[in-house]
């Protein structure tokens, strides 16, 4: 996988493993959806959105750190979650591939593209789980 980050807007209709809307508008950028799972680390707040809103920024090691946790938080929910959907249901194993190139972007301490990656996971995870209810809760 690579990772266009940067100036790329992807749209929501563009959504994938390659492609995962990081930024996207309709669900307010990473924080909010973190926020909104549970999953924002403890002690930052999640940026404001909106005209005129102004946060003070963080310095770039603090950015990097919760990034980091972030990612590390996510890819243990998604690999103790594939432990106990696999024996349930084998064809949840599709998905280590896209988890394991998760954590290769982690090793590389590329951990926007990591929470991507794992937060398109989540999204298959959460789809999988409407298909088939046998599945265990994320």
């Amino acid at each position: 996988m690579t990772y266009s980050g940067g100036g790329s807007t992807p749209t929501a209709h563009s959504a994938g493993p390659n492609n995962w809307p990081i930024m996207n508008p309709s669900i307010g950028g990473p924080a909010q959806l973190w926020a909104g799972l549970g999953l924002w680390p403890a002690g930052l707040n999640a940026p404001v959105r909106g005209p005129g809103a102004v946060q003070p920024p963080l310095a770039p090691s603090v950015t990097v750190e919760a990034l980091r946790q972030q990612a590390a938080a996510l890819l243990q929910r998604c690999y103790h979650w594939l432990e106990a959907a696999v024996p349930v249901a084998p064809q949840v194993a599709s998905l280590v591939p896209a988890l394991v190139t998760a954590v290769q972007q982690y090793e590389a301490q590329q951990y926007q593209a990591c929470l991507a990656q794992t937060l398109w996971v989540i999204q298959a995870i959460g789809q999988l789980q409407a298909a088939v209810p046998i599945l265990p809760p994320l």
